[in-house]
């Protein structure tokens, strides 16, 4: 068997696909040295860490699964950043989607499912409860809202 460093990214974006239930995925392309140590630190900071490949390594490995849908999104070098402790996930995604300017977000993987930037940015915490919740008051307004102009019409 052989045992390369593309073999051993390879592995590594694979492995990072399948286990981690969350994995955000940012473009780095315009990233130097001194940005790159930055966000490590950050990441370090939020209890993260990242994986960063190569364009073709992205591609191989993701043309034989269910995400190959996402080859079109990913053009250039791309970072996977996922939780060492995924209990701990932040819970503001806006934090997390504007980590560092130099770094493009793309899309998150949550649940087997890939989520683009606008999606995601319309909800506001990873906290399924909480998302239910809105959900159910913004249902009970939208039912409301038929009657209340009814009302007001009869009223008149």
């Amino acid at each position: 068997m052989k045992f390369g460093l593309k073999d051993y990214k390879l592995q590594k974006i694979v492995t990072c696909f399948k286990k981690e239930p969350l994995v955000f995925v940012f473009n780095v392309s315009n990233t130097n040295s001194k940005n790159w140590l930055k966000v490590e630190q950050t990441l370090y900071k939020y209890d993260m860490k990242c994986v960063k490949i190569s364009n073709s390594l992205s591609k191989k490995s993701l043309e034989n699964s269910i995400f190959k849908n996402i080859n079109t999104m990913l053009n250039g070098n791309v970072c996977l950043i996922h939780s060492k402790n995924p209990k701990n996930v932040p819970v503001l995604l806006q934090e997390i989607i504007k980590l560092d300017p130099t770094l493009t977000f793309l899309g998150v993987k949550l649940n087997n499912k890939i989520y683009s930037e606008s999606q995601i940015l319309k909800i506001f915490s990873l906290n399924y409860s909480q998302n239910v919740k809105v959900f159910n008051n913004s249902l009970k307004r939208l039912l409301k809202f038929p009657y209340q102009k009814l009302k007001k019409k009869e009223s008149k």
